[in-house]
């Protein structure tokens, strides 16, 4: 009975010694395992501001429309009717810049629906002349005295042949650049005429160059066409550029 209770006593030892080799060598494996997983972690960091950032786009809105003070006056709703050679006709527009950004790099072009000598013929159709007023112009509606730029006669800015404006689509570029700040108005003053010229018509048709039937009259230097008896819709079209300051403010 005693050597049988020793041996089962040091089975028990034997059997306690093999647990705890395998929990130590379990305990060993989990505490290898976390240094490893620890070898590889990383440390992160995010900054920003807290208040938001604003930023907005800035808007370029020109507008057109008749100057009704100074004296009055119907701007491009005017009706330039019975024009002979030598005759100028004006009217009076404010330019408006109604957005957020300056104005700059002013052109001027021009669109007519339908083509014809007064449009197309640089030397005998209409001439055009553009002047601007940082104000608005003083005149009287009807009177033949030309508008005036508190007192003066305002800053031309184009002198050409309408032909030049309607085939230039890209724009004829003011002279000294103006520019319109944002919430300014700029006063146009454009003047439509048609140059000194004459025509012989006889029997109520344009007289070809020579004899005149048995008049005894000879006409010379008659045009192979006539600029009397046509018309011409106008659309007049003002391009402009958002001015930037070296294209960066730095603040």
């Amino acid at each position: 009975m005693k050597l049988t209770f020793g041996l089962l006593k040091s089975g028990n030892l034997v059997m306690r010694t093999i647990a705890q080799f395998i929990v130590v060598a379990i305990a060993g494996t989990v505490s290898f395992s976390a240094v490893t997983t620890t070898a590889f972690a990383t440390l992160n960091s995010i900054s920003y501001n807290v208040t938001p950032q604003a930023i907005s786009s800035g808007t370029l809105l020109d507008t057109i429309t008749a100057q009704t003070s100074g004296g009055g006056g119907v701007g491009f709703a005017a009706n330039f009717s019975n024009m002979n050679p030598g005759d100028t006709r004006t009217v009076v527009v404010a330019y408006a810049n109604n957005g957020t950004d300056s104005a700059t790099s002013l052109t001027l072009s021009a669109a007519v629906a339908v083509s014809n000598a007064l449009s197309s013929d640089a030397a005998r159709g209409l001439q055009v002349s553009v002047a601007t007023c940082a104000v608005p112009w003083v005149y009287t509606a009807g009177s033949a005295t030309p508008p005036t730029c508190s007192g003066g006669a305002g800053t031309t800015v184009l002198t050409l042949p309408m032909a030049t404006l309607v085939s230039n689509t890209t724009g004829q570029a003011f002279s000294g650049s103006p520019t319109i700040a944002a919430g300014a108005t700029l006063y146009l003053r454009f003047s439509v005429g048609l140059p000194t010229q004459s025509e012989v018509w006889a029997n109520g048709v344009l007289a070809t160059n020579g004899a005149v039937g048995t008049t005894g009259i000879t006409v010379a230097n008659n045009p192979a066409s006539s600029i009397t008896g046509l018309s011409a819709a106008v659309t007049w079209v003002i391009h402009a550029t958002a001015s930037q300051v070296g294209g960066s403010n730095n603040v």
